[in-house]
């Protein structure tokens, strides 16, 4: 409040002590506000280590897909809890003419690439900044290019791709190729993806990161890219498993997690890694669907494959056919999960927003050309 000589109470206080200290508590989006208040305001909280620094205190939230847009759940202001009240609305939503078309890609950071058709897209939902994204060239005749993995190259701060190219021939099988493209540049390296089996594709299976390396559970080991070395390695499952089990990786409070369902599809067992380099794992509990007690009652007389991810270290989110759960890990039923939307057909991906200011030079160089040429299939409603 401005006293009698119109000066404020932050006219007192120290600069470092007001970005460092209050800015720095704010959400991103009213960061983003005060930066009009004051131009010291803007420089100190727009360096690379204030938008770092305040991107690791956000809340990472499970992304959930509806057929109209991207949506997580909601947060209580200036808490890092997740709010008791399960409806969500989307962050982004689809235009009217694309609705089916839009794929999501990837997350991190706070960014997120999108495509439709053969366009792909970057945005930070946060800043409403949005910019066309290169990819590595087709192959002649039928071929795609899709996104495996997102992800930030600590050494050097860039944001990359892991893209894989694939032919489609009906006659002759030919093997996918694996690219990293650092995003905003059109100058893909080839990779060697380590294993037969192609990679699964980050819009579907996108891997889990930990301690600087990408994790993906294929066939009967979890295949590891270093992020910094940028190279491949195979890590061990639980021994306990079946070869029929199957198995998704998932971040619970920091730690590398994997559940496994068998073919019956009414349990899910949750396995923590408890010494990344020994590649020791510790069971940790079982959520048995029969025995959850929602309302209304689970119909589990069509089998689905559960899907799961972790809210917390305490409360979790399970999708059973078109139902999303909000549940405790001794399965404890706490809710279900609906849109403020008429429709409820919602899906869990394994897609995680950790909101951020973090910018691109991309987005400055396509800003211009972009209003004008390329319009993105959505809205930024954040």
């Amino acid at each position: 409040m401005p006293d009698s000589s119109g000066a404020t109470v932050f006219d007192d206080l120290p600069e470092w002590l007001v970005v460092d200290e209050i800015l720095f508590r704010l959400p991103p989006r009213d960061i983003l506000r005060c930066r009009a208040v004051r131009r010291s305001w803007r420089i100190g909280t727009s360096t690379d280590k204030f938008i770092l620094d305040h991107h690791r205190r956000q809340p990472s939230l499970p992304i959930i897909k509806h057929r109209e847009g991207i949506c997580h759940l909601p947060v209580l202001s200036g808490a890092s809890d997740v709010c008791s009240d399960k409806k969500i609305r989307p962050f982004v939503r689809y235009t009217p003419a694309t609705i089916v078309d839009v794929i999501h890609h990837g997350a991190c950071d706070g960014l997120l690439i999108l495509s439709e058709q053969d366009d792909f897209y970057i945005c930070n939902p946060t800043t409403r900044r949005c910019a066309s994204l290169p990819h590595p060239p087709r192959r002649p005749g039928l071929s795609s290019v899709t996104v495996v993995a997102f992800y930030r190259h600590h050494t050097s701060g860039e944001h990359r791709v892991l893209w894989v190219v694939m032919s489609h021939a009906t006659v002759e099988f030919e093997s996918p190729d694996y690219f990293v493209l650092t995003v905003g540049s059109d100058k893909p390296r080839l990779v060697q993806w380590p294993i037969v089996s192609p990679a699964a594709e980050s819009s579907t299976c996108p891997p889990v990161h930990h301690r600087g390396s990408l994790h993906w559970p294929m066939g009967l080991s979890i295949t590891v890219f270093d992020t910094v070395a940028e190279t491949f390695r195979q890590m061990s499952r639980p021994a306990q498993l079946g070869d029929n089990d199957m198995v998704a990786l998932l971040d619970m409070g920091g730690a590398l997690a994997l559940s496994s369902t068998t073919l019956e599809c009414v349990t899910l067992d949750v396995w923590v890694l408890q010494d990344y380099d020994a590649e020791t794992w510790g069971f940790q509990y079982r959520i048995n669907l029969r025995a959850i007690v929602a309302a209304p009652p689970l119909d589990l007389r069509l089998k689905y494959v559960p899907r799961m991810v972790a809210i917390n270290e305490r409360e979790l989110l399970i999708q059973v056919g078109w139902r999303l759960l909000h549940c405790g890990i001794d399965g404890t039923f706490l809710g279900n999960v609906e849109i403020e939307e008429h429709e409820n057909y919602l899906t869990l991906t394994k897609h995680r927003l950790q909101e951020s200011m973090i910018s691109l030079p991309l987005f400055e160089m396509q800003h211009e050309e972009e209003a004008v040429n390329n319009v993105p299939p959505f809205l930024i409603v954040l």
